[in-house]
């Protein structure tokens, strides 16, 4: 499934948000077309982001030890991959323990992903990659069909699965519990999840990463509306609209919206209704949950993990947390 060519169940999930009397709303992984995962690129080398510095400094580091903590021989899985340069830091140090490596990265933009993976092919001979266009949980069922298709022995060697960039903060925390949980339904005991979780902290260090001076999270943000009217026949007047980012200190979160500036009205080709937007009302497009240790800790328990190791910064904005199947 290319989820950039999906439309229908992108039209489902917009006319139903939308929808929403109490808050108009609209799942985040529509920001990643290829235009909206381009542009999440340039974010994370902006000064005012510093959870990818700050994820890719815990795992220059830090690698040769997180690794030490899988004994047998690494298969690597990647959810929401991008552009796969943090992960470059674990390359390297399996390829000093190994002849070869297996990499699986998946994400939902069909078309970024696989420009990726044709630059990565051509950069280590000794990396074997498949690239996954799928939601998380069935890009690791896609790559154990793989792998059980090509008759690897699961005993053999152990599935390293990542998820970096805080993504893991755009769940809702039941949710998160249950993708974890479901995660976990698709490993065995010999293999590990490694986490990257963002950490809460004063509001005046979070929100200008997510409203950064050279204005690439409002683009990222608004791409959204560019999509809908191209994809779906909508009528956004580009020109409407703002982005809009705030750290609500209630939830411990970081909410994403779109304001509309004026009273409007918007129509999706093919749908008779009439979507209302008031002057200063939002539609809500991403939150991303900021953590403490014990809400890790809590996490990993009520997902079917244990807790092996934690690696952080010095000044603790960001974690790294490796899982095992308990």
């Amino acid at each position: 499934m290319h989820f950039d060519d999906n439309s229908e169940e992108f039209r489902t999930d917009i006319l139903r948000g939308l929808s929403n009397p109490i808050q108009k709303s609209i799942p985040s992984k529509y920001l990643y077309d290829h235009k909206g995962s381009y542009l999440f690129e340039q974010i994370t080398v902006q000064p005012e982001y510093y959870p990818t510095r700050i994820e890719n400094g815990i795992l220059e580091e830090y690698s040769h030890m997180i690794l030490e903590n899988i004994p047998k021989e690494i298969i690597l899985i990647e959810m929401g991959s991008g552009s796969s340069k943090k992960t470059k830091h674990l390359f390297d140090t399996i390829l000093k323990r190994q002849d070869k490596l297996y990499y699986f990265p998946i994400d939902i933009s069909f078309n970024f992903l696989d420009s990726v993976v044709t630059e990565l092919e051509t950069q280590n001979e000794k990396i074997r990659i498949k690239g996954i266009p799928n939601d998380y949980i069935n890009g690791i069922k896609d790559c154990n069909s793989i792998l059980f298709e090509n008759n690897f022995k699961f005993d053999s060697f152990s599935r390293l699965i990542v998820f970096f960039g805080s993504s893991i903060g755009n769940f809702e925390i039941n949710e998160a519990r249950d993708f974890l949980k479901d995660v976990r339904l698709n490993m065995n005991d010999k293999d590990f999840l490694l986490v990257g979780f963002d950490m809460i902290k004063d509001e005046f260090l979070i929100e200008p990463a997510y409203n950064d001076k050279a204005g690439f999270t409002a683009q990222f943000n608004l791409n959204l509306l560019t999509r809908m009217n191209r994809e779906l026949g909508s009528n956004f007047d580009l020109h409407q609209y703002l982005h809009y980012a705030f750290f609500n200190k209630e939830k411990d979160r970081i909410e994403m919206h779109i304001k509309s500036k004026s009273d409007q009205e918007v129509r999706i080709s093919g749908c008779n209704k009439i979507f209302q937007l008031s002057k200063d009302e939002t539609i809500h497009t991403e939150s991303s949950y900021k953590y403490s240790r014990d809400k890790i800790q809590k996490l990993a328990t009520r997902s079917g993990f244990s807790l092996e190791k934690i690696f952080s910064d010095n000044n603790n904005w960001f974690n790294l947390v490796l899982l095992k199947p308990s």
